[in-house]
């Protein structure tokens, strides 16, 4: 008796969208499936299961199964929070490889007892009915209407043109002493490992060429790793970043950053015009749709307000009570501290860009050299006046970590 694959998912699969798989068996006893979901965090050398799950045939077949494991990749693949300041470029691990294991599970048709070779306590069963290849797997996201069009290879590093993983605008404003991070993905070939560095040009507001300056990526010189993962790295190009790097940013209108090595392939262009601060000012990261720490600043006003929550319970009062004794009383007292913060007028860019950090669960605002974790409740976009432009943004979240009270 045999399983045969019928489909499998592209390669590397985009964790937050569908992993799909098809099975076949042959197997005439066969009641459902036990499918193993086995991730290693090291290219390979190590492989742990994460998920052993009962899949039932598809609706009107007995041997043919279809699955999606997107929600157990999506749950074995960490998002690692910058170091603000940051000066040299890392490596983060933020993609996998995994393989499928299949088990049949099948009924005796003597016994009518139910059989299988899957051993819950055994984490390197080899008794499988079926096992996948290797596949890669990234902490990406991708709407439905632009699967399509979407493709990896716009985003490895391996030729000219190739993309930062950014949803930001391009050209982008950037106050002095803001940090500012851009995820780089880099496919292993076959022609081995190249010197990769960060090209920074700088500008004064007459357009005349300040400086070159290079950043070097060595962690992509020495990374031995499985020809099917593409190691991610984070490059700091903030101000804050770039003059911690030794890069002078004295009378510098606007930057370049790109990506160039040794064979002189050129990465996408992205530029960075340096603008005026305010103490006002509301610098927020945000995970973006490919895994990656993207950053705004909203220049408008912000409302700072406060709800409270408390749960009261009852307690008993002695035969001797005063008037200044409690019957109810408070277990437990909150303060959730909330926050509405606008943009200035902004364009139709800008505000997608925006709204792209409404889509994910995890977001920071940077206060005096600190990351605060907040929730982010929703947001939109309003005209200023009555043609389309401009526009301008509201945000509305809460600090993640609340203040709690004394009890009552």
């Amino acid at each position: 008796m045999a399983i045969s694959l019928v489909t499998a998912p592209t390669s590397p699969a985009l964790a937050y969208s569908p992993v799909v798989f098809q099975l076949d068996s042959n197997n005439a006893d066969i009641v459902h499936l036990i499918i193993e979901t086995v991730v290693s965090y090291d290219g390979g050398t190590v492989f742990l299961r994460k998920s052993a799950t009962s899949v039932q045939p598809n609706l009107g077949t007995t041997n043919e199964f279809t699955f999606d494991i997107s929600d157990v990749l999506s749950v074995n693949i960490d998002f690692i929070l910058k170091t603000l300041g940051a000066s040299t470029v890392t490596k983060t691990d933020d993609s996998i490889i995994f393989i499928i294991k299949a088990y049949e599970v099948t009924q005796n048709p003597t016994t009518g007892l139910l059989e299988t070779n899957y051993d819950p306590a055994d984490a390197n069963n080899t008794n499988f009915n079926y096992q996948s290849t290797v596949f890669a797997s990234f902490n990406w996201s991708e709407s439905h209407f632009d699967l399509n069009s979407f493709s990896v290879s716009d985003y490895s590093m391996v030729s000219d043109d190739k993309l930062f993983l950014t949803e930001g605008t391009n050209p982008k404003t950037i106050e002095l002493n803001q940090n500012e991070f851009l995820g780089m993905a880099y496919a292993v070939s076959t022609g081995g490992v190249k010197n990769y560095k960060i090209q920074v040009l700088t500008y004064n507001s007459a357009n005349a060429l300040l400086n070159t300056d290079l950043i070097n990526v060595t962690q992509w010189n020495y990374f031995n790793v499985s020809s099917l993962v593409e190691p991610y790295l984070d490059a700091p190009v903030g101000t804050q970043n770039l003059i911690n790097a030794g890069i002078s940013l004295t009378n510098v209108a606007y930057y370049t950053i790109r990506l160039i090595n040794d064979d002189g392939n050129k990465s996408e262009l992205r530029r960075y015009n340096i603008v005026d601060g305010c103490s006002t000012d509301l610098r927020v990261h945000f995970v973006n749709k490919f895994g990656k720490q993207d950053s705004i600043t909203l220049k408008g006003n912000q409302i700072e307000g406060y709800t409270n929550k408390s749960t009261r319970y009852q307690k008993a009062l002695s035969s001797t009570y005063s008037s200044s004794d409690y019957g109810s009383a408070i277990v437990r007292n909150t303060k959730v501290k909330n926050f509405t913060a606008y943009s200035k007028s902004i364009g139709r860019d800008t505000l997608a860009f925006a709204q792209s950090m409404l889509t994910n669960n995890m977001a920071w605002i940077e206060v005096d050299g600190s990351y605060f974790s907040i929730i982010i409740d929703d947001g939109s976009g309003v005209k200023v006046n009555e043609n389309n432009m401009p526009i301008q943004f509201i945000l509305n979240f809460s600090l993640a970590n609340n203040e709690r009270g004394l009890r009552g």
